[in-house]
């Protein structure tokens, strides 16, 4: 059984942590960078919406690390396949470029990509995936959150953000239909496989996860705070997300199980500046359709989600015909709201 480092740190400072946690696993570390034989870095940072900072990868967790490679490679590219490059061409971002000149920072669709598969419910589909993290040393700097999809997302499902084209269809189906929770349901072994896929191409070299703080409830952008005070670091993604998952109360994730059953290996836990896992878990409060992120069952009425449906209503009223037009078209079946348990508010 092949045996993977996940170091974890607990500390007062976001930098300090992260620092620490990369020299607890330094050798290892320098040999991946070694064997990677590349000069280019390629640091994945989450950065969904900068108008949401605690849905984002900090500006000190970059810098924490940027402190330590900055150094050892010709060029170094940081980025997410968000508005945030796309159309702010780095937003908060651009602030590092003062202290780190050399950065490009990158929506990354001027690299080279590749096709990849999505099944839907409709069918198969091809989107096109960057291939930098194959071809430059990868970090994956996020941060723990619950997810609206996904139950948790950290390091691994950050690599999403690489997908540079058809993206959406990652979640199996349309907008329109993810308010159905019966389809939702139906298509949940096709997200998680659609996942999968991603990451086994963008499989990151180096994981680090900053947990000074996390996300609870309506993540990945819309939950609140929770503080852990962590810093966690590993080269296997699988290992360091699992264990993050747990410190965050859960025990099963979909596609982290799946992953976990295709590449089986045991972590080796280095900790500092706590005792044991028990002392810095915390119970995450669950993204309020979490009991249907889990289950593939559709043995129930279409329930309506209820907070998707209203807000998408409050976009535009030209936006709120058009989607009553497709749930009268689409479905012949009742609809059947939630109650305030499902809702969980």
């Amino acid at each position: 059984m092949i045996i993977s480092k996940v170091s974890i740190v607990k500390g007062e400072d976001r930098k300090e942590n992260i620092i620490n946690a990369i020299s607890l696993i330094k050798a290892d570390i320098a040999e991946t960078i070694k064997t990677k034989k590349s000069k280019k870095l390629f640091i994945k940072i989450n950065a969904i919406d900068s108008n949401f900072p605690l849905a984002c990868t900090h500006i000190d967790a970059l810098e924490a690390v940027l402190s330590i490679f900055y150094s050892k490679f010709n060029e170094i590219i940081v980025g997410d396949n968000t508005f945030v490059f796309t159309k702010y061409k780095g937003g908060i971002y651009k602030n590092i470029l003062k202290k780190f000149p050399k950065i490009i920072l990158s929506d990354l669709t001027e690299f080279e990509s590749d096709n990849i598969e999505f099944k839907t419910l409709t069918g198969k589909c091809t989107g096109k995936v960057s291939l930098l993290p194959r071809n430059a040393f990868t970090i994956s700097l996020a941060l723990p959150k619950t997810h609206d999809t996904f139950v948790y997302t950290g390091c691994l499902k950050n690599m999403f953000g690489c997908v540079v084209e058809n993206r959406g269809s990652l979640h199996a189906m349309n907008l329109y239909n993810r308010m159905f929770l019966n389809k939702y349901a139906k298509s949940n072994l096709l997200k998680w496989q659609n996942l999968i896929e991603v990451i086994e191409k963008t499989k990151p070299d180096l994981c680090i996860l900053d947990g000074y703080e996390g996300m609870e409830g309506n993540g990945p952008m819309f939950g609140t705070k929770v503080d852990l005070g962590l810093a966690i670091c590993s080269l296997d993604g699988i290992n360091l997300d699992k264990i993050a998952a747990k410190i965050c109360g859960f025990d099963y994730v979909p596609y982290l199980s799946l992953l976990s059953d295709k590449n089986q290996r045991d972590a080796e836990i280095i900790i500092k500046g706590f005792n044991n896992l028990d002392e810095i878990s915390k119970k995450f409060k669950p993204h309020y359709n979490y009991k249907y992120q889990i289950t593939t069952k559709t043995d129930f009425f279409p329930l309506l989600d209820v907070k998707l449906f209203l807000s998408l209503l409050k976009r535009s009223y030209r936006l709120r015909d058009k989607i009553l037009s497709k749930i009268i078209k689409t479905n012949s079946t009742p609809l059947c709201l939630p109650n305030s348990k499902d809702l969980n508010t």
